[in-house]
């Protein structure tokens, strides 16, 4: 197999629009160096992130007159199990979902059941969300 960068690492303007081009950014990175072999895994971890990279450009923004950026990071751990980790973050506010069991407000539960762990890391500064998938 080809040597793969190891690292992703992409800041963007949180829109609509750049949630598509990170979606498949990190389609193309978790292919890279996933491989071919959990196309599962690539699947999970590229929906989970798009619902990360939407609750950004939706929520995280919503009622500033300028738009505001949204990072998308991966890496692979130096670790027996060669974890790909996942991160989305932005600098703006959070909301909390809501309590609503509409068809909309599933998207942290969903990273849930797609990932091996997750966490939301709400703060001043912005949000943050990490996700795990154990290689």
């Amino acid at each position: 197999m080809a040597e793969v960068d190891e690292a992703l690492h992409l800041v963007v303007p949180a829109t609509p629009e750049h949630v598509g081009r990170l979606r498949r950014a990190v389609r193309r990175w978790l292919r890279s160096v996933l491989g071919d072999e959990d196309e599962d895994a690539v699947d999970n971890l590229t929906l989970a992130a798009s619902e990360a990279l939407e609750n950004a450009a939706e929520h995280a923004y919503a009622g500033h007159d300028e738009v505001g950026t949204m990072t998308l990071s991966a890496r692979r751990e130096e670790t027996a199990d060669r974890a790909v980790v996942i991160t989305v973050s932005d600098t703006g506010r959070w909301r909390a979902p809501a309590d609503s069991t509409g068809y909309r407000g599933r998207g942290l539960a969903l990273i849930g059941e797609l990932t091996d762990a997750h966490e939301v890391q709400p703060g001043p500064a912005g949000t943050t969300v990490t996700f795990r998938h154990a290689g």
